[in-house]
């Protein structure tokens, strides 16, 4: 290593804040490589300074105003990754070894086209658009995205040796020249399960966020037919306005997941059935609502904690909504599936070749 060099990979985070689901995931993934590869790590983002050594992440400086915040600005967002193009050419040319850890969607072909060669990438993330045009935002969606799915691939697997999902929801667009080199659903090894609380007091804990991604319309009409038969929600983020529900802000991941403790039911909505809050339910073994789309999709989480519902079907969801669905919350069990991501994680963080700082 150079002399002036005091770490083996510089990297660059968009977000690292534990509160938010990149940052999470991003810390994740560098304790992991960080702890497998035996190397010390420098780590730059908008929210501080850290290094990774050994599995672990020490703040050097803290921007805690960025930190603490849910909701990133639309400059954060769109700008942010570019700033981390610059800081890894800068890095690139003083012969250090560069990463780029998150903000990685499959999209964002400027990403996999600018960063300097032979950068380290954290998990890819994306899902393909597959419901019906509805208005410009969806049709760009369906259209432009996988337009740019296309071009981004094929830069991403000419330039990286191995690339890791965050799920499994972008496997169609991996041709079979490519397999050996992709691994899918980085998520699920953040399945952690906790302690097991057999009483639960807390009928539904909902996680808003107020992006189109979600899919709040659907998942809201639904919300009201539990209301309407005197089940109690409580909701975490985003301001929901929904009358009958209690509100309870932005709160931490170790309070949610207090909360998740006692909880019987959370809904997953959106396209990502291994969200973080997700996770964060089984691992508190809280019961999850999908929508029916996802049946014999799920095979990380045991079938007792999963149902299936038609959220447009007023019938149905009145058919779930007995007693007996809510008397007694089985706990969470670790699937052979579980186990095989175990593996995988093991031999893509064993296998991965890095170029680090000479």
């Amino acid at each position: 290593m150079n002399l002036n060099s005091k770490f083996d990979l510089y990297c660059w985070a968009c977000d690292f804040s534990p509160k938010r689901g990149e940052g999470i995931l991003a810390r994740h993934y560098i304790q992991k490589l960080s702890k497998v590869k035996n190397k010390k790590f420098h780590i730059k983002s908008p929210d501080g300074i850290y290094t990774a050594s050994n599995g672990i992440i020490k703040k050097k400086k803290i921007n805690n105003k960025n930190l603490s915040k849910l909701n990133l600005s639309f400059m954060e967002n769109y700008f942010n990754p570019l700033i981390g193009i610059i800081y890894l050419w800068v890095n690139y040319f003083k012969s250090r070894g560069v990463c780029y850890l998150n903000f990685l969607p499959l999209w964002n072909t400027i990403l996999f086209i600018f960063l300097p060669p032979k950068t380290h990438l954290g998990p890819i993330t994306g899902f393909i658009f597959k419901k019906k045009i509805k208005g410009f935002n969806s049709f760009l969606r369906k259209y432009l995205n996988n337009f740019l799915f296309n071009i981004s691939t094929k830069f991403l697997f000419l330039r990286q040796n191995k690339i890791y999902f965050s799920t499994d929801l972008l496997k169609p667009l991996v041709n079979k020249a490519n397999n050996k080199k992709a691994f899918f659903n980085y998520l699920i090894n953040l399945v952690k399960i906790n302690r097991y609380i057999k009483k639960k007091k807390y009928d539904f804990l909902i996680y808003n966020r107020n992006y189109s991604v979600k899919n709040n319309i659907l998942r809201n009409r639904l919300l009201k037919i539990i209301l309407s038969k005197g089940f109690k929600i409580m909701v975490v983020g985003d301001q929901l306005t929904l009358k009958g529900v209690k509100n309870l802000g932005y709160l931490s991941r170790e309070k949610t997941n207090l909360l998740l403790e006692r909880t019987k039911f959370i809904i997953n909505s959106g396209e990502n059935p291994y969200n973080i809050f997700t996770i964060d339910a089984f691992n508190n073994h809280s019961n999850i609502i999908y929508e029916d789309i996802f049946l014999n999709k799920i095979s990380y989480f045991n079938k007792e904690k999963l149902f299936y519902l038609n959220f447009k079907s007023h019938n149905k969801v009145l058919k779930f909504l007995n007693k007996k669905n809510f008397t007694k919350i089985s706990k969470s069990k670790l699937t052979k599936n579980y186990r095989v991501i175990q593996d995988t994680k093991t031999t893509y963080f064993k296998t991965i070749e890095l170029n680090y700082t000479h």
